[in-house]
This record gives C-alpha cells, sequence and structure tokens, in this order.
C-alpha cells in the first residue's frame, strides 16, 4: 500500500518539511491565505477551487481513499474529543484500523471542498471511474493516525500498488492537456545530467527519469546524501533539447523521491504530484506543486483555480460568470 501521503498532511510535520508549502497557492494566485482559503459555500460567483491529488486503495472493501487537510486553525485537534466524536468501526484489526467520522463533524475539522466526486485515473493518465464520496474515516496504524475521504467504486479489484490520482469530477475534464509519461532508465541518460549539472562522479545519485511526450521533455530527481558528512542534496530538472533546466535545489533538507505529472498545466508546465522525504529516515509526503514560471511551488491543500492554469481556461471562467 503506497502510504506515502500519510505525514504531510499532519500540519507540523508539513510545514517543517517543506518551508513554503502553505504559501505556494498565494505565490501562484496572487491572493492573500484567506482568500485561498475560500470555499465553495462562501464563493459569490464561479467555484472554480478543484481538487487534485495521490489517492490509493483498499483492496478489503474495494474502495479509494485520499488523505485529507486540517481546516487552518484546526491543525492542533484535541486527540480524546476525537475519539469522541468516531461513531463506528469499519476495520479494527491488531496492526491498523479504520473507524467513521460523522460528516457533519468532518466538515468542521478538514477541508473537503472538491471531494464529493472523484475522477480517479492511473499513471497512463487512463480514467479508472467516477467515484462519489462515501464517508470520512480516521486510518490508524503503529506508525501514523490521519483522516481520508473513502470513496465508492465500480467494485472492479485494483492492485494496491497502482499508483493513482484524482481530480474533482466537475473539473472541465476535455481540457486536459495531452500527455503521455513513461519512467526511463537510462545510464547514458546518468551521466549526461551529471555533467550538465556539474555534480561531483564520487558521490553515489539516485536518479528517476520521467519522459513526457509529445513535448519531448524529461523530468528528473536526483538525490545524494553522505553518511559520514549528513550533506544531503537534491534536484529537480527538466531536460529539454540537450539542455538542461534546474527546477527546485534543495541543500541539506528533504529529498525528492518520486513526481506524477498531471495532464493540467500551470504557465506552460503540467502539474506534478511530488513524494518527498528526509533521507534516512521514515519522514514521508506527498504534495501538489505548480510551475511559477521559475520553479515548482506546493499549491495549497492541493487545490488548484482555473485562473491560474495555462491553455484554454479563459472562456471556461468567461462561460460560468456569464460574460
Amino acid at each position: 500500500m503506497r502510504i506515502l501521503v500519510v505525514i504531510s498532511l499532519l500540519s507540523l510535520v508539513f510545514s517543517c518539511a517543506h518551508k513554503d508549502a502553505g504559501k505556494g497557492l498565494v505565490k501562484l494566485s496572487g491572493r492573500n491565505s484567506s482568500e485561498a482559503n475560500i470555499t465553495a459555500e462562501s464563493e459569490a460567483y464561479f467555484d472554480s477551487t478543484f481538487f487534485v491529488g495521490y489517492v490509493d486503495y483498499f483492496p478489503e472493501t474495494k474502495e479509494f481513499y485520499t488523505a485529507l487537510f486540517y481546516r487552518e486553525g484546526r491543525e492542533y485537534p484535541d486527540e480524546d474529543l476525537l475519539e469522541a466524536k468516531l461513531d463506528s468501526v469499519i476495520i479494527f484489526d491488531d496492526d491498523w484500523g479504520r473507524e467513521r467520522l460523522p460528516m457533519e463533524e468532518a466538515r468542521k475539522l478538514l477541508v473537503l471542498n472538491g471531494l464529493d466526486t472523484l475522477s480517479i485515473f492511473n499513471r497512463k493518465n487512463e480514467l479508472v471511474c467516477h467515484c462519489p464520496l462515501t464517508r470520512v474515516e480516521y486510518l490508524w496504524n503503529g506508525l501514523e493516525s490521519y483522516f481520508i475521504a473513502v470513496f465508492e467504486s465500480d467494485g472492479k479489484f485494483f492492485e494496491q500498488t497502482e499508483e493513482l490520482y484524482g481530480i474533482s469530477s466537475d473539473f472541465p475534464v476535455e481540457h486536459l492537456a495531452l500527455l503521455s509519461v513513461q519512467e526511463i532508465t537510462d545510464g547514458q541518460f546518468n551521466e549526461f545530467l551529471q555533467q550538465k549539472l556539474d555534480i561531483s562522479h564520487t558521490r553515489e545519485w539516485d536518479m528517476r527519469h520521467y519522459r513526457i511526450a509529445p513535448q519531448n521533455e524529461t523530468y528528473s530527481v536526483v538525490s545524494s546524501f553522505s553518511m559520514t558528512s549528513n550533506e544531503a542534496l537534491s534536484y529537480l530538472t527538466l531536460s529539454e533539447n540537450n539542455a538542461v533546466q534546474i527546477l527546485n535545489t534543495e541543500v541539506n533538507n528533504y529529498h525528492y523521491l518520486n513526481i506524477l505529472p498531471v495532464p493540467i498545466q500551470m504557465n506552460g508546465k503540467p502539474l506534478l504530484l511530488i513524494s518527498a522525504g528526509y533521507p534516512s529516515s521514515d519522514v514521508l509526503w506527498d504534495y501538489l506543486a505548480g510551475f511559477d514560471g521559475t520553479r515548482y511551488e506546493a499549491i495549497d491543500h492541493n487545490r488548484i483555480h482555473v485562473k491560474d492554469l495555462s491553455g484554454k481556461w479563459e472562456h471556461v471562467v468567461a462561460q460560468a460568470v456569464g460574460y
């Protein structure tokens, strides 16, 4: 089961691990933090807020789920009070369990906008199913506990290991960018990247490359950690036409581990679902990032806004607001 999302959604860890995460949407949209958290109910015109995030799967109940964010000001709830709100057990085992949180309590505590129904896709950007929200649960195991939104599937069985992501079902999917992503293993490309980045050949580098068609671009994560010196270095890069652009660099901080390009563009580049973590630790998390014209920045609560996207979106907003 791919549980990279767990720790990210505990706000304390996420804010420590990714210093600008809470400011990502503000930087990308130019709004202040209170505007960034406007819900569908409070927007007077067109609700252009859509969820984009990793989705996992429960084979036991044939349901999909995604981890949830706390509402602003609700990041540190009283755990005893939370336990008192849970009203029924879905699964209880020695090592893990799932318990239901009533929806009225969930809406007070958690960000649920954009999750009424998800369109779920695999890594090939193929539609798996449209899945309605069933309930909110508290998921716990021996390592951590967190809230999840659980979605009804169409009854088909999926492998736990298949990488999936979801987009709010009312997102205008006819405007999704054409995108094919293939992870490649290429020793010669590793050498090429080392030369272009001018990085040490005496250090061990972990590299993963993702080739995007039809743009013929290659996104890479390149990371190294020295146990003796405790030095850490990690890059997110873009290679195109024999040129390499460094998009993000982390020095003595966390590592980029994996990316999943999503066929929605911001400033001409695809949104990325990024998995990251601290070297030699179990602290791992996922987040949605958008290109701000220079680098990829975390997007608050994994919610995007139509007006921030590239492509033929202007007329979508115009039709919605009636001008």
